[in-house]
């Protein structure tokens, strides 16, 4: 089994965390935005201006009257409030990542986990997803079990980058706007490696990939990758990615080892669960890799077939699989059966 249901208890801590964060991040983002910077009154000969800052720039509102009073009156007292009810949704946070912690809900490393709200603050989570291992966490989060210790060892993540796009990091100045600079703003100690330059690592050897799909003909290179910083991280070009980067894009809410939330967005679990199995019969990859390949795509199927029935296996969602992972996948479903049921409907157990 690569699998085991979490208590009931578990569950409903899994959604009190999911609350507290959904309202910690609508308050965030109002801060964010809403009441970014600062609003003075600058005096210009004779009149005064009512200034509205953000970051480095700073214009003019208007002349002083009783329009721009009430928009400096709203804006003072309006982030007031927001910062008082931000501050009391904090503390909601920290107690309910205490409670998480206790009751062993917290599965994602720490460091993981803020590589992936790092991604989401600016504003790229989904233009670049996670896959590889770390993509089990979102299906064990959205199903409502955990995957064994051996079915999620690994020690790096890997970013995959949807190069069909520009890709754009908003780092407050004066962090340099790469992807190389939001890691190092985690741990200082990241630094490129010699020879990969698509790797980064940090003194205490986690790793962090920035991969993309190959393009056809490989020698292509798609237009994103060429709007990364000269001193960035090299994306590396990986057959087969196209299918994760196509696949529609499912979002999760995972929870630290810490007890604290972090979004996440990956491949949809079935397109996943081909490209594990269609990598796992692949002669020229590392036989150790091969064999956990194939038991994470067939973890995922068992999960799918128990847990997950609006990722449906049925209705032909097969034929809509590129040629070169319908046959990988037709054989995995072929290994995980769907459960047996009697005539009433209602399942029959696996004695």
């Amino acid at each position: 089994m690569y699998f085991n249901e979490i208590a009931s208890i578990q569950r409903r801590m899994l959604i009190d965390v999911r609350q507290a964060y959904e309202a910690w991040s609508a308050a965030d983002q109002e801060m964010r935005h809403r009441f970014a910077g600062s609003m003075r009154w600058q005096k210009r000969g004779a009149a005064e201006y009512l200034m509205r800052k953000v970051r480095s720039v700073e214009k003019s509102l208007g002349r002083r009257q009783p329009e721009t009073e009430r928009t400096y009156d709203a804006f003072i007292q309006g982030r007031a409030a927001a910062k008082d009810r931000l501050a009391g949704l904090v503390a909601a946070l920290q107690t309910q990542a205490a409670i998480a912690r206790s009751v062993g809900v917290g599965r994602v490393p720490s460091l993981t986990a803020r590589v992936f709200r790092a991604l989401d603050e600016a504003r790229i989570l989904g233009h670049i997803r996670i896959v590889g291992t770390n993509a089990l966490y979102a299906y064990e989060a959205l199903a409502g079990i955990h995957f064994t210790a051996e079915t999620l060892a690994t020690g790096d993540v890997d970013l995959l980058f949807d190069a069909r796009r520009a890709l754009r990091i908003i780092v407050p100045e004066p962090e340099p706007r790469t992807v190389l600079g939001l890691l190092r703003k985690l741990d200082h100690s990241f630094k490129l490696i010699e020879h990969k330059p698509y790797t980064v690592a940090n003194a205490d050897g986690f790793m962090v990939d920035l991969i993309y799909p190959q393009a056809s003909p490989p020698w292509r290179s798609p237009p994103g990758v060429c709007s990364l910083a000269e001193d960035d991280i090299v994306p590396s070009a990986v057959q087969g990615l196209q299918w994760l980067v196509n696949s529609a894009p499912v979002e999760a809410l995972v929870i630290d080892d810490r007890g604290y939330p972090a979004p996440i967005i990956v491949p949809d679990p079935r397109v996943w669960a081909a490209h594990k199995a269609w990598l796992s019969g692949r002669e020229d990859r590392d036989a150790i890799k091969r064999r956990r390949d194939g038991e994470q795509a067939l973890a995922v199927i068992q999960v799918l077939r128990r847990y997950l029935p609006q990722f449906s296996l049925a209705d032909g969602f097969g034929d809509q699989l590129p040629k070169a992972l319908r046959q990988s996948f037709a054989h995995l479903l072929e290994q995980v059966p769907a459960e047996e049921t009697r005539e009433d409907g209602w399942p029959r157990p696996e004695w």
